[in-house]
């Protein structure tokens, strides 16, 4: 090999690992404090910021009235992609359940997740939950049901963020979220102190525990919906209390 050939050779080595470390430079800048990534749609160029779209409720029900649940399962596909959740495709488990609890609401109140495990012997219970932008798990409680203790939990935020009401929190004042009018107007929220919970680690910053067993109480997406991964004791569906009477839980595992 002449001299020329053994520069151009090595200069185009070297053109390319400096070409390597930029992307991975690059691939660095899109992640955000914390190592929770932004969320970036396929199509969008490098640094260009996109957010989930809250739509209409028109969407998700039919001309007769009932829920299109194919058309939520994809708002929720956009959600897991939205966050590069890595288990994208839980959307297809057989486990995957959807819900609006029969309000007719379900871009304000409404929730999809997954019991990964619910093991009545063994006493022990884990959820994800899925929430869209600014979306209402209606006011809750649990209590004893099934020979089995009320449930008592703990959450984790695993992307975006939520805001979660109870007896307790660290505000007491109005939150910066609109609270779902049909939920209003039902006299169906009862708790009013509220945390912020985003995806980091430590309780009252991305974790929090229910502050009694029994305890009514729920949780709001925040603007970029979230992903919550939920730890309890044994989930009993008879031992579920919603606030709002005209709510129902359906023939999913939450019921």
């Amino acid at each position: 090999m002449d001299r020329r050939n053994w520069i151009t050779k090595t200069l185009g080595s070297v053109a390319g690992i400096t070409a390597l470390l930029g992307g991975a430079a690059a691939m660095a800048q899109i992640r955000q404090p914390g190592g929770q990534r932004q969320g970036l749609g396929q199509g969008a160029r490098q640094g260009q910021r996109q957010t989930l779209r809250k739509y209409e409720n028109a969407r998700f029900y039919n001309a007769d009235g009932s829920f299109n649940e194919a058309a939520a399962k994809e708002a929720y596909i956009e959600l897991l992609r939205f966050h590069r959740y890595p288990l994208a495709d839980a959307v297809n488990d057989e486990r995957f359940w959807i819900l609006d609890f029969g309000l007719g609401d379900f871009v304000n109140v409404g929730m999809a997740g997954i019991f990964w495990v619910n093991d009545k012997e063994q006493g022990y219970f884990g959820h994800e939950i899925y929430l869209l932008p600014f979306q209402m798990i209606p006011e809750h409680a649990h209590v004893a049901a099934e020979d089995e203790p009320a449930k008592h939990e703990y959450w984790q935020v695993r992307n975006g963020s939520i805001f979660n009401f109870g007896e307790v929190g660290a505000n007491a004042g109005p939150p910066p979220v609109e609270l779902p009018k049909s939920q209003l107007d039902a006299n169906a929220i009862t708790v009013s102190n509220w945390t912020e919970l985003t995806a980091t680690t430590g309780l009252g910053k991305g974790e929090a525990v229910l502050n009694r067993v029994g305890a009514y109480h729920f949780m709001m997406g925040g603007a970029e919906g979230t992903i919550v991964t939920e730890y309890a004791n044994y989930h009993s569906g008879e031992g579920l209390r919603l606030q709002n009477p005209k709510a129902f839980a359906g023939n999913t595992p939450a019921r």
